[in-house]
């Protein structure tokens, strides 16, 4: 951006630069110094993602693929390989699992009003995802992919059921249900 294009901006900026400037997140993330905004990088957002509420009672994720603008009370991420959209569907099938509510419920023990988690950045980097190339995830992955195309409910139901037997058993431990 050009700041003096707009010198009133850039005089206010200026004004508060110390303290703009010492944010080391925004620094380390390649942002300039006087950026304001939560760091985005609007050249992703063409790309596959994976969206999730900031806060939701149960794990809400969800994925887009047609280059959607994500609202203000969502996370998102793309993953470094635009291509790789299996992986994607095997985070998306974790993200909305009851393996990550007790893993969340145990790692963050963070419960807001409610009942409700937040699943900030800072947490769901945090959650684990099994090798892409388990058998279990390879199951995980078809299923999720069904799960997004069929629309009868009770074939999703099970699906939903099989998943989370089979994320718990990529992740070698027994189910909590």
């Amino acid at each position: 951006m050009e700041l003096e294009k707009y010198p009133k901006t850039l005089n206010y900026f200026l004004k508060h630069k110390e303290q703009l400037a010492s944010r080391k997140y925004l620094i380390e993330s390649g942002r300039e110094w006087f950026e304001i905004w939560v760091p985005q990088q609007p050249s992703n957002w063409k790309m596959p993602k994976l969206i999730f509420w900031d806060i939701a009672r149960i794990p809400t994720f969800w994925i887009n693929t047609s280059g959607n603008i994500v609202n203000g009370d969502c996370y998102w991420f793309t993953l470094d390989d635009p291509n790789n959209i299996d992986m994607l569907y095997l985070c998306l099938a974790v993200g909305n699992s009851k393996f990550i509510e007790h893993f969340y419920d145990i790692k963050f023990n963070n419960k807001l009003y409610a009942g409700r988690r937040r699943f900030q950045t800072q947490y769901v980097n945090n959650f684990p995802i099994p090798k892409p190339e388990n058998s279990f995830s390879k199951q995980i992955i078809c299923n999720t992919k069904k799960i997004i195309e069929i629309s009868d409910e009770d074939k999703a139901k099970n699906l939903i059921d099989e998943n989370n037997d089979l994320i718990f058993k990529a992740f070698g431990v027994q189910s909590l249900e």
